[in-house]
């Protein structure tokens, strides 16, 4: 499983998620997970295609399945949420799309 952060620079929102995930063993959540990418959507010569999706949504995560090449995202996320809100909105959602 793959897990992508869809962002852009000087946003706030998006350096406090960064921040939120960095204190999160995202590792020792899901055993599975391969890579955790962050994507910066002003980077349009790479994501031209992210940029028009995400340009007023970031930050967006999105998960990609083991032997799978669909990116699902998942609902927003409240800037509000404090570490453990986050880590138990993370099991809550990804949990959700790996039973599919």
């Amino acid at each position: 499983m793959k897990i992508f952060i869809f962002v852009r620079q000087g946003c706030c929102l998006c350096d406090s998620l960064k921040n939120k995930l960095a204190k999160i063993n995202l590792n020792e959540l899901f055993p599975n997970l391969e890579e955790l990418k962050e994507i910066d959507i002003d980077r349009v010569d790479l994501y031209k295609d992210k940029y028009k999706k995400y340009d007023f949504e970031v930050p967006v995560i999105a998960v990609e399945r083991i032997r799978s090449e669909e990116i699902i995202e998942l609902p927003r996320i409240s800037p509000r949420l404090k570490d453990d809100q986050l880590k138990n909105w993370f099991q809550k959602n990804i949990s959700t799309i790996l039973e599919k």
